[in-house]
């Protein structure tokens, strides 16, 4: 071979390698660009199914100075409204409404003041306030006599809810796993120091974000699906820093103990097995009260052992 053939060969090879470079690069992008429309599609495709399945509408509701969000599910004459408790937003009670709206329920959970999709305040971000809120939002539907369920601090909410002179009596109370008051007074020991709930606070305010992803983990007992765990972080990051830190002094410097008496209703109380004796406490003081224990369950024991808790809640109102 002479060297005029070798030059043309080796260019040749040449040649050949960076086609088969170009047609390599080419698949390749194109492979990745099926991907990416691929995961798009299929994105979609899953918000539109989500979208389809969810047993409820979103509504909106005015409300003296704020634009309440909450959920509507069903169509029954008996009507059940679940009040969530602070950061928290109306979609944790995704099992009850299911589970509700398939017994003949006519099925409410709303997002109170300043949480969820709610107007934000910076004024008003109180449980008195919250529980004039829920009594403006139920006269503008013309509810009257509703079941009214709230967890933690809404139990808070009802408590002040019942307190008011005001107030149409709902038909049944349930208050799951709350309590009249969260500081230690008196012969009351079922709440915690004041140097505790100092620190609470501050670390609200040092790491809100560390804050959150420590509540809503410790609020299982048992480890839930990560997705579980985010969907709630990303409800409870829509109530601003301020507000949490406002709510939480309004639990710990307010004393709601005078209203269990007051509460004429045949109520269900809900406790995990760690707060038995808060329980046991708030069913002394109220007269027409029920205590259920759900054991191996933490304080969303709703979502933790929504079974157990349906089927409590079920029973107690056909009871009555």
């Amino acid at each position: 071979m002479n060297h005029e053939d070798a030059k043309s060969t080796k260019g040749s090879q040449r040649t050949s390698l960076k086609k088969q470079e170009f047609l390599r690069l080419y698949y390749e992008e194109g492979a990745m660009r099926a991907f990416r429309l691929l995961f798009v599609l299929l994105t979609l495709a899953f918000a539109a199914f989500a979208a389809e399945k969810k047993p409820w509408k979103d509504m909106y509701l005015q409300v003296g100075d704020i634009k309440m969000h909450y959920l509507d599910a069903g169509s029954g004459t008996r009507q059940l409204i679940f009040v969530p408790g602070l950061m928290m937003i109306a979609e944790v009670w995704k099992e009850q409404i299911s589970y509700f709206t398939a017994r003949g329920f006519h099925v409410l959970a709303l997002d109170p003041r300043s949480q969820g999709l709610t107007t934000k305040t910076e004024a008003g971000n109180t449980y008195h306030q919250q529980a004039a809120d829920l009594f403006v939002f139920l006269k503008n539907l013309g509810i009257e006599h509703p079941i009214l369920v709230g967890w933690s601090a809404g139990v808070t909410v009802l408590l002040e809810y019942i307190s008011s002179p005001e107030t149409l009596q709902p038909e049944f109370l349930v208050l799951v796993d709350g309590a009249p008051t969260l500081l230690n007074q008196d012969d009351y020991t079922y709440g915690q120091t004041m140097q505790q709930a100092r620190n609470l606070l501050l670390s609200i305010e040092d790491d809100r974000a560390k804050f959150a992803d420590q509540f809503v983990r410790g609020m299982f007992k048992s480890r839930q699906p990560e997705l579980l765990y985010q969907e709630i972080l990303t409800g409870s990051s829509k109530t601003p820093t301020g507000t949490v830190v406002a709510l939480f002094f309004d639990l710990f410097t307010g004393d709601r103990r005078s209203a269990l008496p007051r509460v004429t209703v045949p109520t269900l109380i809900v406790m995990t097995a760690e707060r038995r004796a808060l329980g046991e406490y708030m069913q002394a003081k109220i007269p027409r009260s029920k205590l259920e224990v759900i054991p191996d369950a933490g304080h969303a024991l709703f979502l933790e052992k929504p079974q157990a808790f349906n089927q409590r809640l079920e029973k107690f109102f056909g009871e009555q």
